[in-house]
């Protein structure tokens, strides 16, 4: 089994496009228009639905441009594996994108939160 892709929400295309394609370096590969139709379907949600689709070699997201709010607290994340650690926590620093750090006894846990509130576990690649 492999993992496809990534599904998550997003309140804007600029804002999607200043993260995902700006700041983490992926490329913007599509944009679609799922119908009213089809999004009712899948999701249990009548409206037209903006889809960008963000890629790079191993990693897929699909954003989906949508007022939704998230759950509070929101628990739902993914991970990523940087080749790149130092660089994207500094440039995190730099970009006003929010670096949530936690630490327990020897163990650190690293997050970047996208425009919208996406919480991204990032790790150092081995």
């Amino acid at each position: 089994m492999e993992l496809n892709h990534i599904g998550i929400t997003n309140k804007s295309a600029e804002q999607a496009i200043q993260f995902y394609q700006d700041f983490l370096g992926l490329e913007k590969t599509r944009e679609i228009l799922l119908s009213p139709e089809l999004s009712e379907q899948l999701f249990s949600l009548s409206q037209e639905l903006k889809v960008l689709v963000f890629e790079k070699p191993g990693i897929k997201i699909e954003v989906f441009i949508s007022d939704f709010q998230h759950a509070n607290p929101n628990l739902t994340h993914f991970g990523i594996m940087l080749d790149n650690f130092s660089e994207v926590t500094e440039k995190a620093q730099r970009s006003h994108v929010d670096l949530i750090i936690g630490k327990y006894k020897d163990k650190t846990v690293y997050f970047l939160k996208d425009f919208s509130g996406n919480l991204i576990e990032i790790k150092q690649k081995s």
